[in-house]
């Protein structure tokens, strides 16, 4: 009997969830099925068990740096339209801390310059390994994006949403935590957590055309996390020093948020369907 372990459980749950809440009304009736996908690095996986990937090791001189998980919490996702330049810009503190409305959205089954969904929170436990796993679907109007907007979002039990407040019943250690990553750094373990919130711009290169409804587009939001605890110039930085009040707290803050790509994926490998991974 083949065994369901526990990414993929916990996988199947975000898809069930968001399945829910797109049969009480929350897509656009007209729009085509966009799934996403999420990955950290590229490859073919075949014939090799995921089980061959249960951590990441990275080397830089005499440090050695060991991920055995990362996951992180996203909410809520955003296509610009190429014919648009009026995706209002939202990066307003308000906005990064709650729920938030993200304005036009693609809620109503109209071409709006913006297509958004107020989704999640979703707890996405990132492949160490190549190729990719699916983590959830939403229903999108048709048309031509060139840019996809999603948040790295902190939940709280003090933000009084009520999105939050469910998420956290199930996963109390993320109260104000939007990362969370395990490994070692020399032998020494190490859990790094950081309250990052953030909305990520990711080009879409080439643009994403949605045909019609009957259409079903892949797309893979790849997090490069080699370059998490890089210092830019070839070496490591130890993860303990990037927690609150750290030296290396902004420059990890930073490399995170510049380790967002996204692209159309059809093959599920985590590389671009079209060229570039990293856009």
């Amino acid at each position: 009997m083949h065994r369901i372990t526990p990414r993929q459980a916990a996988l199947m749950a975000i898809v069930g969830t968001l399945a829910a809440c797109s049969s009480g009304g929350s897509g656009p009736s007209t729009g085509s099925q966009v799934t996403f996908s999420v990955g950290t690095k590229g490859g073919n996986a075949a014939g090799l068990s995921r089980l061959a990937f249960l951590s990441d090791t990275q080397n830089a001189g005499t440090d050695v740096l060991i991920l055995d998980t990362v996951k992180l919490v996203l909410r809520d996702v955003r296509f610009k339209r190429v014919e648009d330049s009026g995706c209002p810009d939202d990066d307003s503190t308000a906005h990064l801390s709650g729920g938030g409305n993200w304005g036009q959205n693609g809620d109503d089954g109209h071409a709006d310059a913006c297509e958004s969904f107020n989704a999640g929170p979703y707890l996405l436990d990132l492949p160490l390994g190549p190729g990719v796993d699916r983590a959830f679907s939403i229903a999108v109007d048709t048309g031509t994006y060139d840019q996809l907007r999603v948040k790295i979002h902190r939940p709280s039990t003090d933000s009084g949403d009520a999105k939050d407040v469910a998420f956290l019943a199930a996963h109390p250690e993320y109260n104000g935590v939007s990362i969370r990553a395990v490994g070692s750094f020399n032998g020494t373990p190490f859990v790094y957590t950081t309250g990052l919130s953030a909305e990520e711009r990711v080009a879409l290169i080439p643009p994403i055309a949605v045909a019609d409804s009957t259409t079903n587009v892949s797309v893979t939001i790849k997090v490069d996390v080699s370059g998490w605890f890089s210092d830019g110039s070839g070496n490591l930085v130890d993860p303990s020093t990037a927690d609150s009040g750290g030296v290396n707290l902004d420059l990890v803050r930073s490399n995170i948020r510049r380790s967002f790509h996204a692209f159309r994926d059809e093959n599920h490998d985590c590389h671009n369907d079209h060229g570039s991974d990293n856009n």
